[in-house]
């Protein structure tokens, strides 16, 4: 799948920044080069003084005092770059994230138990709630299978909403605005998008657009991609699976979101036909593909779903479906000039997180495991991920919790409005890191239920690819920081992971 943010790398492909002789030299620059060296790279484009810092310090304490130079340094690189309204609180926001990121690959190549990091990612339900029915999901008709998923009724506020952004927004990259609710219900989702944005966050939604919306708020808001869930090319099959959804509505609704783009001058969302290949429906893909392009839709999909026979004997999964992604419109970049201004609506949050050194989170944060632990098992998910429901409940991943008969102990923590790093590191979080890595049941004595990563078996599909080289190039496009940053993160062994 590509990139979600289909960035434009300016002809640099991440083999070429790997593989490039000036970054490997760059990496060894020592603290003592000369004026002339660096007036030469600075002359050249690059700034050897921004240096990512080393992942291979066996020292934590050493390492976010590295960290806290990195960041300092990718400030004021970026500064001599943006120095237009709004853009100081950019600058420090975006030295924020890609310290961030670094901290979250130190930590997970070191298989810590504890974080000073924050999650490079972001996942969220508006609601609970659905208004469709399709088999195998939570929302399902059949009584005997919903009955087994824990899944309260709820529906977040804006409030609420941004309180979770304070604490978890400066530090992120991306935000996927759904899990197992629809979040076009949520009648001020176009504000949670504003919300988001004015984090510098790249903004996902997947929806089955089958409900009344405005799309001129929807398109207004700035959010970036928006995937449509159509598993049809007619009313009939589409019906088969998406229990209670309006094909036609669906269509109207997709050609309202082209036509408001049309009307505002906006490329964005991004829109995405997906189409989930059954039995029943595989037939009418090509018939499906013609009437997006048509329609004005930027990608079209076919993706291999869960097995759902469990549920409705009726309903297979194709046995022969190419999975694959079409593109009909060239991809832009999704983050522009007026997103990076308005990170200035949040500057006095932004500049204390700034001002907050990360050597005084790594104090606060406890004495960290300081054998490396690098070739030990764990989930990629426990480190750069969080997810929280509309009954603000956190999880590490997308699945959803369940009860008996096959309890899936997944809700770690509760999210307060102010609880960060008690969320973050709390007792399950803790539990999961150190159960993952043992491959054993953590803290058997504790006659609380394991947390369900110890056993987990499945390998999640993350909404949106962990790419933080390719959100840099994206928001920072004026290329004010080096190669090297750009290099060190394409090679994040968190970053990298193909689920």
């Amino acid at each position: 799948m590509e990139p979600l943010q289909l960035p434009i790398w300016d002809g640099i492909s991440r083999a070429q920044l790997l593989e490039s002789n000036i970054i490997a030299f760059m990496f060894d620059f020592s603290e003592s080069q000369s004026t002339a060296t660096t007036v030469l790279g600075r002359l050249l484009g690059f700034h050897p003084a921004v240096r990512p810092p080393s992942v291979d310090l066996p020292d934590a304490a050493a390492f976010f005092s590295e960290l806290d130079k990195f960041q300092r340094a990718a400030f004021a690189s970026l500064k001599r770059s943006y120095q237009g309204s709004g853009d100081d609180s950019f600058c420090k926001l975006l030295a924020v994230k890609l310290a961030n990121a670094f901290a979250a690959d130190y930590h997970f190549r070191n298989r810590h138990s504890v974080l000073v990091s924050r999650p490079v990612q972001l996942q969220m339900d508006p609601t609970n709630g659905c208004n469709l029915s399709c088999p195998s999901c939570l929302h399902t008709a059949n009584t005997s299978w919903a009955s087994r998923f824990d899944w309260p009724e709820a529906t977040l506020r804006l409030g609420e909403f941004g309180e979770f952004c304070d604490q978890f927004g400066p530090f992120a990259t991306r935000i996927a605005l759904f899990r197992d609710g629809e979040p076009l219900l949520h009648r001020r989702f176009p504000e949670f998008v504003t919300v988001a944005k004015s984090y510098l966050l790249c903004t996902l939604t997947s929806t089955n657009l089958s409900m009344p919306f405005d799309a001129d708020a929807l398109v207004a808001s700035g959010l970036d991609r928006l995937v449509a869930a159509i598993d049809g090319g007619s009313a009939d099959t589409y019906a088969r699976y998406r229990r209670g959804g309006d094909f036609d509505l669906v269509l109207d609704n997709l050609r309202a979101i082209v036509r408001a783009r049309r009307d505002q001058s906006s490329f964005k969302p991004w829109l995405v036909w997906e189409f989930l290949a059954f039995e029943h429906n595989v037939h009418e893909i090509e018939v499906a593909a013609k009437l997006a392009r048509k329609i004005g839709v930027d990608q079209f999909s076919v993706a291999r779903p869960h097995a759902v026979e469990h549920d409705d004997p009726s309903i297979k999964v194709a046995a022969f479906a190419p999975t694959c992604e079409t593109l009909f419109t060239q991809p832009r970049n999704w983050c522009t000039a007026s997103e990076r201004r308005a990170a200035a609506r949040n500057a006095e949050g932004i500049d204390a997180v700034f001002h907050q050194s990360w050597t005084g989170r790594f104090a606060a944060s406890g004495a960290l495991e300081q054998e490396a632990r690098a070739h030990e098992q764990t989930c990629v998910w426990l480190y750069y991920s969080l997810t929280m429901d509309a009954a603000r409940r956190i999880t590490p991943c997308c699945l959803p919790p369940m009860g008996l008969p096959e309890p899936r102990h997944l809700v770690y923590a509760r999210f307060n409005g102010k609880n960060a790093s008690e969320v973050v590191n709390s007792l399950d979080f803790m539990r999961a890191r150190r159960g993952c890595r043992s491959g054993g049941e953590p803290d058997n004595g504790l006659h609380i239920p394991a947390p369900h990563c110890v056993t987990c078996a499945e390998s999640q599909i993350a909404p949106m690819p962990p790419d933080v080289a390719g959100y840099l190039m994206s928001v920072d496009e004026r290329r004010a920081l080096p190669p090297a940053v750009h290099a060190a993160l394409a090679a994040c062994p968190l970053f990298a992971w193909t689920p």
